[in-house]
């Protein structure tokens, strides 16, 4: 301990606190400035379709202020988008004979915009066929 002691002592003779103090406040203050410009980034989100659980893979752009909000603060984005506000753009059948619809990228992009204000959804990845819900009415 004794070396330490020593050391800081050192230190302290040749950066003075009030240099310390100034430098982490011209960090802050560059750091709040960079956060109005405009960034992209990719952010996962949990989308419910008619019960059946997708992870959607976004690139969304926006000011640093409210990414930070989007990326830090909201683990767990979670939307429940019906299948009647999406369009589908390939049909088919399972390994079990189920019939499976694709859900079309641009759809899930438009639908997520809708939802997610403050940030604009720039792409969508690749989306999971979902079983078809038959619905009597």
């Amino acid at each position: 301990m004794g070396k330490l002691s020593e050391l800081y002592k050192q230190v302290r003779g040749y950066i003075s606190p009030t240099y310390v103090t100034m430098l982490v406040a011209a960090f802050v203050l560059w750091y709040i400035a960079k956060l109005g410009d405009t960034y992209t980034t990719e952010h996962q989100v949990i989308v419910v379709v008619d019960g059946e659980r997708i992870d959607v893979d976004c690139v969304i752009r926006g000011k640093g202020t409210n990414l930070i909000g989007y990326t830090l603060f909201s683990r767990s984005d979670e939307f429940e988008i019906p299948s009647t506000e999406l369009t589908f753009d390939m049909d088919s059948v399972d390994e079990n004979g189920g019939r499976t619809h694709h859900i079309a990228t641009i759809s899930m992009q438009q639908a997520l915009a809708a939802r997610m204000t403050g940030v604009e959804i720039v792409s969508v990845g690749a989306l999971p066929s979902i079983p078809y819900k038959v619905v009597c009415q």
